[in-house]
């Protein structure tokens, strides 16, 4: 079973992603984290095939979680879903697999998922 990870610490946003990606891939195993920190804790625990992250979070922000996450050798996609325009270069320099800028749509999240779920996890 696909696990997904979803570090958003916007409550609203955050449980519409969990939502949206239910519905989209009812298979997958979902954890959401509030925060980068979180989020990291939660990575080094249990292996992810995919992650989506916000950028601007407290404690930890969506670029230094990418950071932490490759650091630990792990090539996990990485799609960052932000508001933060600035954001986009960083994290692609940064090493994302990709940047959706909020508000995003069930279209967007279901490109998101035929593109970076790993095809082990289907």
């Amino acid at each position: 079973m696909p696990h997904i990870l979803i570090a958003e610490d916007e409550s609203d946003v955050r449980e519409f992603l969990v939502r949206a990606v239910q519905r989209l891939a009812p298979a997958a195993e979902i954890t959401a984290a509030a925060n980068g920190s979180e989020a990291l804790e939660i990575f080094r625990q249990r292996s992810c095939d995919l992650i989506l992250t916000d950028q601007r979070m407290p404690l930890m922000r969506g670029t230094d979680l990418l950071l932490a996450v490759r650091e630990t050798g792990s090539d996990v996609p990485i799609v960052f879903i932000t508001a933060d325009m600035i954001a986009e270069e960083q994290a692609l320099q940064a090493g994302a697999s990709a940047v959706f800028l909020k508000p995003i749509s069930i279209r967007q999240i279901r490109q998101i998922l035929d593109t970076w779920m790993r095809p082990s996890a289907s």
